[in-house]
This record gives C-alpha cells, structure tokens and sequence, in this order.
C-alpha cells in the first residue's frame, strides 16, 4: 500500500499535511480551470435552478474555489439521486470546511423534507490543541433519503456499557440476571439476555479514527473512513442482497464493508490506482478478487469486472428519460415583522414634523432652544402608528406619526390608537403644549401625507 508522502504524490494521492499546507492546496485543487466542464455548469443552471443558486452563494460568500468544488460534486449528487431506488439513501461524509455548503446542495437536489440526519462522527480526545479555537474532533455525515416515506431503515443497537450491566441487580430461578421497573400498579421485568442494547443515535462515539482501526487497514490517503463506519450506515440501511454504490472507492473500505455484510455492491473511481488499492484492501480481509494472491489462502468472492475509461471516453447512457429535472415551487410573497415604507423613514420623519411645526403629535413635545425657540430637528422623535398594525396599520407616511421618546415608550407594544394614547396622555397632564386643540389635526395631517405619498409615487415613477 501507500507507507510514505512520495509514494502518495507518485500515485497522485495527497499525503496528510498539516492543516495550512491542506487549505493551501484545496485552494490549488478546486478551480474552474482544473476540475470543472463547461457543460455541467450549462446543465446546473438549465435544469437545476436551485443547485446553481447554492453554488452562486458559496462563490460570494466564500470565493471561486468552493463554488467549483461544489459544480465538481453537484454534477455528481445529480446521478446518484437519478439511479437510487426510492427506497435508497444517500451519505455524504464532510469535515468543517465544506458541510455548510454541502448540506445546501443536497437540498437543492434531493429536497429538504428528504434529510433524515446529520451524524455527528467524533475523533477520541488527543493531539495538540489550536492557539485560536477548540480542537476539531468530530466530522458530519450527511444522511438523505430518495423518498423519506419509503426509506428503509433498520434500527442498530450497541451493547449495553459497564455502568448499564450493573443495573440488572436480581437474579431468576434459573439465573437469568434483570431489573424491575413499575408502571403504573404493574411490575414489569427486563432480562438481561434479551436486551438489545442502546439504540445508535446521531452522535457516533464508538467508531475509531484509521489511526486506532485495523493494524494494516490504513492506505494513507486522508479522506479514507474505517471499515467499521460503512458497515454500520449499510446495516441501517440495506438487507442482504441489496446494492451498495461508492461513486468514490479510491480506498475501498465501502465495497469491503458491503462484501462483509452481504450485499452486492459497485465501485467507483477516477484513479487509474484504484484497482490495485481495491485488490489489496480485501486481501487484508482474506478476501481474493481476479485470482490476484495465492491460491487457497483467501476466500474467492468471483471476479469483479472493472472498467477504465477516460473523461473522453465515457459510456453512453441508455437511460429514456436521464435526469428528472425539479420543479422549484414559486416563492411565497415575503411578509416582514416591520415592512418598509416607500419614503424613507428619516424623510418621513422630516416631513410629518415640519407639518406639524417640528412638535410630537402626541403631547406637542419639541427640542426647544433657551428663548423657547423651536428646534427644526428630527433628532429625538420616534415614528410609530396612528393606528396599530393588527387594524390595518400600514407603515407608509399616511399611517405614521412622530411622537416623543416618553410617550412611545410607554406605548411600545400595546395595540392601542393615538387617539387614546392622547387621552392618556390629556389625563395625566402630560401634554407639553395648552390645550389638546393645539395638538396636529389628525384628519388634516392624514390628507397632507396622501397627497406627499401620491406625490413621492410619481416622483418614482410607481
């Protein structure tokens, strides 16, 4: 196998570098000129409006190399929603850099009500930890399913821990070993025997990195999972006899992990290496394929028909009808918690006040200069509604009016009028001018702002 840096980078394989040299040639990698056609974006943006969409996404928000990194897997994530049965699922193992994006397109491609789980998979504590964050020690996985209604799913349980064991404290006639549990008046009796264990949960604790998995099981490539981690996602989700499918198999622990188990399975790669790699990571399972160890030592499994083909040189697809485009549902029109005005809220502010002779139209509050002059200033007013919003309280000009910062306050939430807020106001002798006939004619400011709005509208061309 793969035992050293050059032997990876003479088969092309990247060696684990630190972290600084991996971003640096993620950035190298994943670029348009070196991975992407021409043709998957045109297929992406023709048929897949959503997948082009996340991929413009991750370009603004992250840059070019994860939006081709992203058309590089979206082209993929495509065919292999087209050949799962509805019955099949789909896992997509990511680490930090790319999960968010990731799980964006598979939303796009399967549908959001097709995610099932997010797996967290957790590394065992250890290693030197970062100057700047808490070490990473856990990657996602990534489960959707063809059609969440018919998804085949088996329950998998893992054996009880120490702690759990000693629970069952009594023992039967014939030494059985179980607990008591009382619901309701009745007691009830779990044996230990006939425990199944604990169910396996989302948070995946139990299955060690390569580095404490199976002596000669590690090929060195980084991005190579152990054996134990597929054998657990395809016990959930297949029977014996079912086809498992690796669209990337360079390190073969899937195909191990299915042959293992049972089922049926196609591997997939771009590497011309992969077959070797293939070959030899059975071998280290006593398994033979194509006759390729010595005779009588391992099991023979048959012989695997294996295809090498260029980019160039790619079957033709026989299939009528190749990818079933989705129809993305119309938007709903956006309904917001303040929608905005037409006129700017500053502007509104400016013209309410100046109608009003710059006083609050709640009490005639205004800043006023030491001579009693008024200040022309919409510093210090609020806007709020004549009218509450639940009434058919609008937020443009004619439906607004400026008040001051105590009484808007004390009117906050409350579904409440002006005109009552005025009362109230008349009541505890709040108001900062003479008499209430001093306040802004409402009618008369209401008229003022429909002919300002109509106005503005035409000014705008609406």
């Amino acid at each position: 196998g793969i035992k050293s840096r050059h032997d990876a980078e003479a088969t092309g394989i990247l060696w684990p570098y630190d972290q600084k040299y991996n971003d640096a040639w993620f950035k190298d990698i994943w670029r348009y000129e070196k991975v992407v056609h021409e043709d998957w974006v045109k297929q992406i943006s023709v048929g897949w409006e959503a997948v082009s969409k996340v991929i413009d996404a991750a370009l603004s928000a992250n840059g070019e190399n994860m939006a081709a990194y992203l058309t590089y897997m979206a082209v993929r994530v495509i065919e292999i929603h087209r050949v799962l049965k509805s019955t099949g699922s789909f896992f997509m193992h990511c680490d930090h850099s790319a999960n968010s994006y990731l799980r964006l397109l598979m939303d796009a491609v399967f549908g959001k009500d097709m995610f099932i789980n997010e797996i967290a998979w957790c590394y065992p504590p250890g290693g030197q930890p970062p100057k700047n964050g808490f070490p990473k020690k856990h990657d996602i996985i990534l489960f959707y399913a063809k059609d969440a209604e018919t998804n085949k799913f088996i329950q998998e349980y893992t054996p009880l821990n120490e702690k759990q064991i000693k629970k069952f404290t009594k023992t039967d006639e014939s030494g059985r070993k179980f607990k008591e549990y009382k619901k309701g008046n009745k007691t009830y009796r779990t044996f230990l025997d006939e425990h199944r264990g604990s169910p396996v949960s989302s948070w995946w604790t139990d299955i060690h990195s390569l580095g404490q998995a199976i002596g000669g099981e590690n090929t060195g490539y980084p991005t190579q999972k152990p054996v134990a981690l597929a054998e657990r996602i395809i016990l959930a989700e297949s029977d014996e006899g079912d086809v498992v499918l690796d669209p990337f198999a360079g390190c073969a622990y899937v195909p191990v992990a299915a042959e293992r188990n049972r089922r049926q399975w196609i591997a997939c790669d771009i590497s011309i290496r992969a077959l070797t790699v293939l070959r030899r990571q059975f071998a280290k399972f006593d398994y033979l394929i194509d006759d390729d160890t010595e005779e009588g030592k391992l099991e023979n499994i048959g012989e695997v028909q294996t295809f090498t083909r260029s980019p160039n040189d790619l079957p033709e697809r026989t299939d009528e009808d190749p990818t079933e485009m989705p129809k993305m549902k119309p938007l709903p029109e956006r309904k917001y918690k303040v929608p905005s005005s037409d006129i700017p809220e500053d502007e509104m502010k400016r013209i309410l006040l100046e109608f009003s002779g710059w006083q609050a139209w709640c009490c005639g509050f205004a800043i006023r200069m030491p001579d009693g002059t008024i200040v022309e200033t919409i510093d210090n007013f609020h806007l709020d509604h004549i009218e509450p919003k639940s009434n058919k309280g609008s937020n443009q000009i004619m439906f607004r009016a400026p008040l001051c910062p105590a009484h808007n306050f004390r009117k906050k939430d409350r579904e409440i009028t002006l005109e009552r807020l005025r009362n109230e106001i008349e009541d505890a002798n709040e108001l900062k001018v003479e008499s209430r006939d001093d306040l802004v004619d409402l009618v008369e400011a209401r008229e003022y702002a429909i002919a300002i709005f109509a106005e503005w509208s035409a000014n705008q061309g609406k």
